[in-house]
């Protein structure tokens, strides 16, 4: 605990919190562990090399983008001879930390303190379940979190170039190309439409996106294995994607359903009627009190639309919600696959509605 008291962020909120906070993170960890040995082969297998021989390849062999890259990152642990659990400590303790900087993020943006009552209803907001677990193991998703917080961080911050922003910024270029086309595509339309910027540096900066997103768009590309810009290929692989759920154990029939309702799903669901383990009822509690402040937020934006501002920050994630909706919806058929799905813009959604609900209720912060 000496070691998490010195962290550079440990005076952003009480001791005790931070303390609790990393304890419950090391649980998760060990649940992921755990729970990956008993369930056998994953892609945690893979990204520690325990599904083939790695000794046939060099170093270099792995340095590509996507999944390959994850044996890059790993391959000199995996020299050393570091078991496997030390694979889910060394992934668990990015996610804590990329938990700690969206704290710092959540204050920045909201304040230290949102009070009902005389309790401070945010570290609420810092336990959610579901970003722990999927920040816990071994994967790619506490590299990814670590990405978005880091580039919300400094959008919101106005720190545009930081070590952490850039290299943020880099993981998800590589790791999950069309994670950033979709980022970008939020940042950017949200700066062309913002009138504060002369029309000459929104042209500029639009134009040079769109060669960012060009490029992103050629690296989605190659990984789907669509290969170029087909419209009825693009159809044939989503639907494909789709239909390779069909056989799992919580298969959601996707292509049956109107789009409002695949994006209810995808944002909500599963929900007590789909449960079928304690772990889908446990995801039902979560999801129905983020669909509770969904609500509020809503209540609130439209009882109250004349005097709700909505900064920059807040435009750029809920767009970058609708845009991720958008999108997998037409690749993702699993219960299990939305919650992991969620973990990458969720937490930064429920920020940006309580932003609005405060702005409707006079809460008392500081």
């Amino acid at each position: 605990m000496n070691i998490i008291k010195r962290l550079s962020f440990s005076k952003i909120f009480q001791n005790q919190w931070l303390n609790l906070l990393f304890v419950y993170h090391c649980l998760f960890i060990l649940l992921a562990y755990f729970l990956r040995i008993h369930r056998g082969y994953s892609d945690a297998h893979l990204y520690w090399a325990r599904s083939f021989d790695i000794t046939k390849y060099s170093w270099l062999s792995f340095a590509d983008y996507g999944t390959t890259f994850m044996l890059f990152l790993n391959y000199p642990f995996i020299k050393m001879g570091l078991p496997f659990w030390f694979g889910f400590l060394l992934y668990g303790l990015v996610g804590f930390w990329s938990i700690i900087l969206y704290i710092k993020w959540i204050h920045l943006v909201l304040g230290k303190q949102l009070l009902i009552r005389g309790i401070n209803i945010l570290p609420i907001f810092y336990f959610l379940p579901n970003l722990h677990y999927w920040t816990a193991g071994l994967g790619k998703e506490p590299l990814i979190f670590f990405g978005l917080v880091s580039v919300f961080y400094a959008m919101a911050s106005r720190a545009y170039i930081t070590f952490s922003s850039l290299m943020g910024g880099i993981l998800l270029l590589i790791l999950r190309p069309h994670v950033a086309m979709m980022l970008l595509s939020a940042l950017v339309l949200v700066f062309v439409f913002n009138e504060e910027y002369s029309l000459k540096r929104r042209v500029a900066v639009a134009s040079v996106a769109l060669s960012f997103f060009l490029t992103l768009l050629y690296m989605v590309f190659q990984i789907t294995h669509i290969r170029h810009w087909n419209w009825e290929r693009i159809l044939y692989f989503n639907a494909y994607s789709i239909e390779s759920f069909r056989h799992s154990g919580s298969y959601v029939p996707m292509l049956e359903y109107s789009l409002p309702y695949q994006l209810f799903s995808f944002y909500f669901r599963p929900l007590f009627f789909d449960a079928n383990s304690l772990f889908q009822h446990l995801a039902s509690v979560e999801n129905v009190f983020v669909f509770a402040i969904h609500l509020l937020g809503i209540l609130f934006a439209l009882r109250d639309y004349k005097k709700i501002h909505y900064p920059q920050w807040v435009k750029m994630v809920f767009l970058f919600t609708l845009i991720c909706g958008l999108l997998y919806v037409q690749r993702y058929a699993n219960l299990g696959i939305f919650m992991r799905t969620k973990m990458m813009f969720q937490p930064f959604t429920l920020i940006a509605l309580l932003f609005i609900i405060k702005q409707g209720k006079p809460f008392k912060n500081t």
